[in-house]
């Protein structure tokens, strides 16, 4: 058990170098861009995802939760409150994605699709869970709650029409993001990545053709 700790504690110093610490404002940087113009033009996407998956695939699964964190804390500040208990959802993706990357599927398109299902999945579970229990079931932050308030008008489940509306924007909003991370990843030089602690872990097609 002890080593087992010890295993863990080693891996999480080394996702914490240098390098990583300097990326993680960079990071929160380019999720604060996003999340800040999606919730100013009120438009029914987050767009908070682009450095937190870039953090993962870089650094690991637990400096994208951190980057997650940070970046709900800061639009909780200078944008809404609102953003504050979702950041159980940024941290969630963060280590589902940072995990999954871990495993190599961001080898191939196949795998950055999976991993891009397996964050909307978690992301629609969590969301969901925090909007019914904590908002009655909408929050006003995008323009989906027009969309949840109209199944919910139309159906009388609060529940149903959460996780559906839920469902379509985060499948839409996650897929986007991931997306352009995995363009921004192919753009950058191996030479930059292998500084990185997961560069093995990701972008080998070329060797095998």
């Amino acid at each position: 058990m002890r080593e087992g700790k010890q295993t863990f504690a080693a891996g999480l110093k080394a996702q914490f170098s240098t390098k990583s610490l300097v990326l993680i404002p960079i990071a929160v940087g380019i999720n604060l861009i996003g999340g800040t113009l999606c919730s100013t033009l009120k438009l029914p996407l987050f767009m908070d995802m682009i450095g937190t998956i870039l953090s993962a695939c870089l650094a690991g699964p637990w400096v994208a939760a951190l980057v997650g964190l940070l970046t709900n804390i800061f639009l909780a500040l200078v944008s809404n409150p609102i953003y504050l208990p979702y950041s159980l959802v940024s941290i969630a993706c963060g280590l589902v994605t940072g995990y999954m990357v871990k495993a190599g599927l961001f080898k191939r398109i196949w795998g950055v699709i999976l991993t891009w299902l397996a964050c909307t999945l978690v992301s629609v579970i969590t969301s969901s869970t925090i909007t019914v229990c904590i908002f009655g079931g909408a929050t006003g932050l995008t323009g989906t709650s027009v969309l949840t308030a109209t199944l919910i008008a139309a159906s009388k489940k609060i529940v149903q029409s959460v996780v559906a509306s839920s469902f379509i924007e985060n499948l839409i909003d996650r897929g986007i993001a991931f997306l352009i991370a995995y363009i921004l990843l192919k753009k950058i030089p191996r030479r930059f990545l292998s500084q990185y602690t997961v560069e093995a872990n990701f972008d080998d097609e070329d060797d095998d053709e």
